[in-house]
């Protein structure tokens, strides 16, 4: 039996139960959760935004100790401390064979549906979110959805880069590949937001404007190395963006929140031939509005980024050796560490703001 926060009703708060938690499958593992990142996500999914199938254990970004292995694992054993990713590639579809494991069907499969239930109370089955369900005591994950860091990396800290992390600093070097010397605009300095700057400056970007409502996230942006800094509460924020990059815009805007609205405003921030790179998921259903004659007469283009385009088992222990050597900032990330009792706390502190990541710690 383990406890974990479950979403029983869209609109409702969690509710931390007792659940009993099923066998690996021959293909999974067993892990033991130490610590998980509160996301975005998680909270788009409580209000019902993001469709999974309920009842369900949220979290998708945490960090813990294998504890059992399924009969066919092979390259993780009893011990091995994991970053857990909600990307499962199957290295089957036709995305994985095409070296896009980021797409791969299996990943889709779990995001909508659960990948079937893993947890159960009186009867009830219950879904695990994105294949990972890391605000539980213990989980079960498939086994390439685990992925190995060595030992000494403070797993309070890895769990971030099981999907804030990964998805902000992948969208700049893997979705965009941001090159030295190019200017980038990111809307939206959550932990997301954050972590694109990070992964703009590794890039060698010349010029990284940050812009929020909040002040308190704008100077946290400049700690992450932010350049420039724009007040969204000014208004006007392309127009503010042309006048830091002599009148021609930028040559990446990243939007990092999911508002239709600030996905269009940030395509307005991009120069001729520059680019759109929307990472904050809009509800399902929302459209999103941007002039037409951009699109083919000033040859701006949008792309969207999907977990920073990761290759999980490559990028994954990428980020935490920069971690150990200084050059990546997870530490700075933590506003908070609670107890798994008070999710709800926390999910409310993402709605309004006042955090960059609240770590649930077991």
């Amino acid at each position: 039996m383990v406890k974990a926060a479950v979403l029983y009703n869209f609109g409702e708060t969690l509710k931390v139960d007792t659940v009993r938690l099923r066998a690996p499958g021959d293909d999974e593992v067993v892990v033991k959760l130490a610590a998980s990142g509160v996301c975005h996500s998680d909270l788009s999914v409580q209000q019902g935004r993001l469709p999974f199938l309920l009842p369900v254990v949220l979290g998708h970004e945490g960090a813990g100790i294998v504890e059992e292995v399924g009969k066919e694992v092979r390259h993780l054993k009893p011990g091995d401390h994991v970053v857990l990713s909600w990307v499962e590639n199957c290295g089957r579809c036709h995305y994985c064979i095409a070296g896009r494991t980021h797409l791969c069907e299996a990943m889709v499969q779990s995001m909508m549906a659960g990948r079937g239930f893993a947890f159960e109370k009186n009867g009830i089955q219950i879904a695990r979110m994105a294949g990972v369900a890391s605000f539980a005591e213990r989980t079960v994950v498939r086994a390439t959805a685990a992925i190995k860091i060595p030992h000494e990396v403070p797993l309070d800290r890895a769990c971030l880069v099981g999907c804030g992390v990964m998805t902000g600093v992948g969208a700049a070097v893997n979705t965009a590949k941001v090159k030295a010397g190019e200017t980038v605009a990111v809307y939206g300095c959550g932990g997301v937001g954050l972590n694109i700057i990070q992964g703009a400056a590794l890039c060698g970007a010349s010029r990284i404007i940050a812009v929020d409502v909040a002040p308190t996230k704008l100077d946290l942006a400049r700690t992450f190395g932010a350049t420039d800094v724009v007040s969204a509460k000014d208004g006007n924020a392309p127009e503010q963006i042309r006048a830091l990059t002599d009148g021609l815009g930028v040559d990446y805007a990243f939007e990092a929140i999911g508002l239709p609205t600030v996905i269009s405003e940030a395509y307005l921030s991009v120069k001729r031939g520059g680019k759109l790179v929307v990472v904050g998921m809009p509800g399902v259903g929302q459209m999103v509005e941007i002039p037409g004659y951009m699109i083919a007469g000033e040859e701006k283009s949008v792309m969207g980024s999907l977990y920073g385009s990761a290759n999980t088992r490559r990028d994954m222990p990428w980020l935490v050796e920069l971690y150990q050597r200084g050059r990546l900032k997870l530490d700075e990330l933590i506003s908070k560490r609670i107890e798994l009792e008070a999710v709800n706390e926390a999910l409310i502190d993402m709605e309004n703001g006042t955090v960059a990541r609240t770590v649930v710690v077991f």
